[in-house]
């Protein structure tokens, strides 16, 4: 009862901010002055192709809509200037984060970004320098397509009506079998994370794996939290120092353990504005998805508004 109500008030929120451009506006302003930021992320730029897919891109044309109504909104700023934590901000701040080796952030991506004169954090596992493939949900996007969804689910041995439902029971059991499509899609090799890096984007950390961080043991976690990490660091040519936790998940063990894996910050999910109280080792992000600019500034102004800020630090 209590999360259609919150729901329904939401709705009707964003429903008057679209309409309402000078409240809007307001919102955005308090917001800055209170020394409030978003932190957005994204998984994958790139056209539609038609096809079933775990993680829906978003086309380029949006993103670059998206893009220019944040710049119209406020600024876009750098994860190490938002991490400055400063009181107040002149203008609403947004920093734009990428997670995943997803070859559409070079080819779609980067022009908007370059063209656009934004500086966005992309946040790798570098699995092409440790001869690893695409991530699993990536094989499972292409064993649907080569063999349908009825006989990739009896391949993995879950159930799902549709390729969503069949990801989620994937994750609820924590395993996924390894797939063997007949076509292997591309994933980012090292001298597109060195384009990235050249192209003035900062490259963070998302483990090689990508395992959810608090079902592993003690040994596991501190592994993953490291291993690759000096691979992508000489890729990129420049030190590594902020992780984004893999699904967004993390505890306060997790937490912990990134704060002695020496990284500046780290990254989960959440939807959560930033303050200088926020725990710089859960920052929450809001996954905007395919938002048009209006909806987008809308939903922005918000989340900056929203109570729930980002846990202080512990």
């Amino acid at each position: 009862m209590y999360a259609r109500v919150k729901h329904g008030v939401k709705t009707a929120a964003l429903s008057v901010l679209r309409h309402r451009v000078g409240l809007r506006n307001t919102l955005l302003h308090a917001a800055a002055e209170r020394g409030r930021c978003l932190v957005l992320c994204y998984h994958r730029v790139a056209p539609d192709s038609g096809r079933p897919q775990v993680v829906e891109p978003i086309p380029p044309a949006r993103f670059a809509e998206q893009m220019r109504a944040l710049k119209e909104a406020g600024d876009i700023v750098s994860l190490s200037r938002v991490l400055s934590f400063p009181v107040s901000y002149r203008r609403p701040a947004f920093a734009v984060t990428f997670d995943d080796d997803d070859p559409s952030h070079v080819r779609y991506a980067l022009p908007i970004l370059r063209e656009l004169g934004i500086s966005a954090t992309f946040l790798l596992s570098g699995r092409s320098l440790h001869g690893l493939g695409p991530y699993w949900w990536t094989l499972l996007e292409q064993s649907v397509e080569e063999m349908g969804l009825e006989a990739t689910s009896r391949m993995l041995g879950h159930r799902g009506r549709t390729i969503r439902e069949l990801t989620r029971a994937c994750r609820r059991a924590g395993t996924v079998k390894e797939l063997s499509p007949r076509v292997t899609p591309p994933v980012m090799e090292a001298g597109e994370v060195r384009t990235l890096a050249e192209a003035g984007m900062t490259i963070g950390f998302h483990t090689v794996r990508h395992a959810a961080l608090p079902g592993l043991v003690d040994a596991e976690l501190d592994r993953a939290l490291t291993e690759g990490r000096d691979a992508l660091s000489s890729a990129a040519g420049r030190a590594v120092e902020f992780f984004a936790y893999p699904y967004g998940r993390a505890d306060a063990r997790v937490t912990r353990a990134a704060r002695r894996a020496g990284y500046t910050a780290a990254f989960a999910t959440g939807n959560r504005p930033m303050t200088r109280h926020s725990d710089r080792f859960l920052i929450g992000r809001w996954q905007p998805g395919a938002l048009n600019a209006e909806e987008l500034v809308a939903e922005a102004a918000l989340r900056l508004t929203m109570a729930g800020a980002a846990p202080r630090e512990g």
